[in-house]
């Protein structure tokens, strides 16, 4: 009895210790899955430059107003705006902070824009702090002729702090992602990030002209998955092969990137 007693309580144990692996295993493929999809999502959102922010409407009350705004990424991977006091969805964000930012994916070879990929940010719109003054100089980076926008109009920055994530692969993909999922943060400094920009730009023109195709282009930032350049005034962004964490690592994927 004692024997067959032991030998059950074995094969208890393997049952339940199978059940635990392969639990594990559903929940490692779960969370795989997450991954790639909150990286398809957040690689859409950092190949554009901007999106059609909806806002709350104070001149039509309970409807959403949509209008065309550009916008960069924050050292978070929150999209950042910039937009004037007297615009319409300036005061809809200063009424009601609740907004969403849609992105299209304007690269597509498909005329079939229900075949494109798209991902909303639905966010609270707050106000960027005037001691962000990292935060000012990457958008300024982003979107150049901005700089002079205060000269005819008052205009302030607003970061969209984001509520969810919903994101379009194309059809029968579609995906909720939360903002802990969407989010990752930038392994550079604003100082380290000018760093690089500053020395590809000066002492490495050639390689930006290899990687953008023979045009001339200017580096405006870098993070852990790619960096993005400005050739003939529109954004272009180039995906290492897999993440980044520091200088040398940086240093070590654009080599390999030109060399490819």
């Amino acid at each position: 009895m004692t024997l067959s007693g032991s030998r059950t309580s074995r094969t208890a144990f393997v049952s339940v210790r199978s059940l635990w692996e392969r639990a594990d295993l559903g929940y490692n493929s779960l969370m795989s899955t997450t991954i790639q999809k909150a990286k398809a999502a957040r690689e859409l959102f950092l190949q554009q430059s901007f999106g059609v922010l909806s806002t709350m409407s104070i001149d039509v009350p309970g409807y959403p107003f949509g209008s065309v705004a550009p916008y960069c990424a924050d050292a978070q991977s929150r999209p950042v705006i910039y937009i004037s006091q007297i615009a319409q969805h300036t005061r809809n964000i200063l009424a009601d902070s609740r907004v969403s930012l849609t992105v299209v994916d304007n690269n597509a070879d498909s005329d079939d824009v229900q075949a494109r990929g798209r991902v909303t940010l639905i966010a609270n719109a707050l106000p960027v702090s005037d001691n962000e003054t990292d935060t000012h100089g990457r958008y300024f980076r982003y979107h150049p002729s901005a700089r002079q926008y205060d000269q005819t109009h008052d205009f302030a920055f607003f970061r969209l702090e984001l509520v969810r994530v919903r994101f379009i692969g194309g059809f029968g993909q579609i995906h909720w992602i939360e903002p802990s999922e969407f989010m990752t943060k930038n392994p550079f400094s604003a100082a380290q990030e000018s760093q690089i920009i500053q020395h590809m730009n000066n002492d490495h023109g050639d390689a930006l002209k290899h990687y953008s195709g023979g045009q001339p282009a200017e580096m405006v930032g870098i993070d852990a998955e790619g960096f993005d350049v400005l050739r003939s005034g529109k954004k272009v962004r180039f995906t290492f092969e897999t993440p980044i964490h520091n200088m040398q690592e940086a240093r070590q994927a654009l080599v390999a990137l030109a060399r490819r």
